[in-house]
């Protein structure tokens, strides 16, 4: 795209497209990097402890289990559930 402007004589278009990419360049750290790592891997624990407790209460009760329903009742996506298939189908059986 700054080719682009480049090209049709949109020299200050060029430089403000320019400018806005060193910042984002600039402004990836590896603090930040890991600090986004860590709050990842934060939401995939609390969203796997919350999964294994609806599959376990599921049993309990007795209730069919798949993806969808253990994603309802863990109140996680079904995208977030269905990382997690294989413990579910594996639980859903036993």
């Amino acid at each position: 795209m700054q080719e682009l402007t480049k090209v049709h004589g949109q020299e200050e278009l060029y430089k403000k497209l320019h400018n806005e990419e060193e910042k984002y360049e600039k402004s990836i750290t590896e603090k930040k990097t890991k600090a986004t790592q860590k709050a990842t891997k934060t939401r995939q624990e609390a969203a796997k402890k919350k999964i294994e407790a609806s599959v376990n209460m599921m049993r309990m009760f007795n209730q069919k289990i798949t993806i969808y329903s253990v994603a309802k009742e863990a109140r996680v996506s079904y995208n977030t559930a269905s990382k997690y298939k294989d413990f579910i189908i594996q639980n859903s059986n036993s």
